[in-house]
């Protein structure tokens, strides 16, 4: 996908005057949080600076301002989007499957409901190594309370499609899952730089094909949470 920056941000910005109705307010979060996402998914995280947001969505960086209070809160809101947007892709998958159904199928959902999603996958990759260690207290705990009621809503279907498996094992899947999304993501996709030097016939048995390593990895959890005794961990709730 080909982003064209708009780098004429003096004569757009003169465009976004101060929103003041609350249509008008929302309307300017929406252009940064789009001019964001098709930054992300032209060249990653690291592309997505404030100066290249605001010239992406034909504002100023001081504008900004005026609807986030930071770069990361933009990241977090568009965060928040995105892990709803996926939960609810994945539920709707595990609800398709019958009841008492092979882990093999669960982690093949899994994997489906991720695979195509750079913005998502992107995020949730440093979101505790670069996103959370920026914000203020107030968006650290919407940042957390997102992904709680990501996985609680998960852990709803999990247990109905998987009964002999407990809450307990089944949050610690979850939550062993997220680990090794946000830790795999950003070898399986790379800058432009390292997947060149993939495509060298010595290195490119280091290439990853992400869906791929996701279901194996929770195939594999699946499989050894099976076959132990229920870990002693809390549940994330009731």
């Amino acid at each position: 996908m080909s982003t064209v920056l708009n780098t004429d941000s003096s004569e757009s910005s003169s465009n976004w005057k101060r929103a003041r109705r609350p249509e008008q307010i929302d309307a300017r979060r929406g252009a940064i949080l789009s001019a964001t996402r098709r930054l992300i998914d032209h060249g990653g995280i690291s592309s997505a600076g404030l100066t290249s947001i605001a010239q992406e969505a034909g504002s100023s960086k001081a504008n900004l301002y005026r609807y986030f209070e930071s770069r990361e809160a933009i990241l977090l809101e568009l965060f928040e989007i995105e892990v709803a947007v996926w939960s609810k892709e994945f539920a709707g998958l595990l609800q398709g499957l019958p009841v008492g159904a092979a882990v093999s199928e669960v982690a093949q959902a899994l994997s489906d409901s991720l695979n195509d999603r750079k913005i998502y996958n992107s995020l949730f990759g440093v979101l505790a190594s670069e996103i959370e260690p920026r914000l203020s207290e107030e968006l650290l705990i919407r940042s957390r309370a997102a992904l709680r009621e990501a996985f609680v809503g998960l852990l709803v279907q999990l247990r109905r499609v998987l009964p002999h498996l407990s809450k307990s094992q089944l949050n610690e899947f979850l939550t062993m899952h997220a680990m090794f999304q946000a830790g795999v993501w950003p070898h399986a996709s790379p800058g432009a730089n390292l997947s060149r030097l993939m495509e060298r016939e010595e290195f490119s048995g280091m290439k990853m094909d992400f869906g791929e390593r996701v279901r194996w990895h929770a195939l594999i959890l699946l499989l050894g949470l099976e076959s132990v005794s229920q870990p002693r961990i809390r549940p994330m709730s009731d």
